[in-house]
């Protein structure tokens, strides 16, 4: 079995849809893993939750929960998320349900309980944005896996594969992989195929 993956898609759904397209992804082979976020900074976000749903509920792609996401989840209920959100990026989305607002709050309870923190292979942990070195998975913060950014080595005798942090390529560092290539500042969206380590690119 393929493991695709992809990261920071960031509202990009035509980006999305193409890159599936060159992978040939298909659900009934290969193991789709969606490093988080899907909203903000690009003018489709509605459209990227809506396919991710497709593709967690028809496929059984894994979907981890990125920074922008938890903003997107928290901003409801907390303040603090609501004005952090609003300073990376909350406009864009917004704007993408202006037509209708009913699907941002069945789309935001939607991801409260459907995405995950990170997803383990036997090779490989995934997650958003890192991991702190040398502390069991079970064990992180959710803060760290949503937010660090470091190239250390992590040290759990797994590659770390994540996004978070734009890189011009997919970037192999210790044991960790970054495959957020940009896509929401006008760069690709790669996705990295395992265990052939080919990248696709849009």
């Amino acid at each position: 079995m393929r493991h695709l993956i992809v990261s920071d898609i960031h509202g990009e759904i035509g980006k999305l849809e193409k890159v599936l397209g060159q992978a040939d992804y298909n659900p009934e082979e290969d193991c789709l893993v969606l490093l988080g976020d899907y909203v903000d900074r690009g003018p489709h976000s509605k459209e990227v939750v809506e396919k991710v749903k497709e593709l967690v509920e028809n496929d059984g792609a894994i979907a981890i929960k990125g920074n922008h996401d938890d903003l997107f989840i928290r901003s409801r209920e907390d303040g603090e998320a609501l004005e952090l959100w609003k300073m990376n990026g909350a406009a864009r989305t917004w704007k993408s349900y202006e037509d209708s607002p009913e699907k941002l709050e069945e789309h935001r309870q939607w991801m409260k309980q459907n995405l995950r923190l990170y997803y383990e292979s036997d090779d490989y942990i995934f997650v958003h944005a890192g991991l702190e070195p040398k502390i069991a998975v079970e064990d992180q913060k959710e803060d760290t896996m949503l937010w660090t950014r470091h190239m250390e080595p992590i040290g759990l005798g797994k590659t770390v594969v994540h996004g978070h942090t734009p890189v011009e390529e997919v970037a192999y560092y210790n044991d960790q992989i970054d495959i957020d290539t940009g896509a929401a500042y006008g760069g690709k969206l790669s996705m990295l195929e395992l265990p052939s380590h080919e990248v696709y690119r849009v």
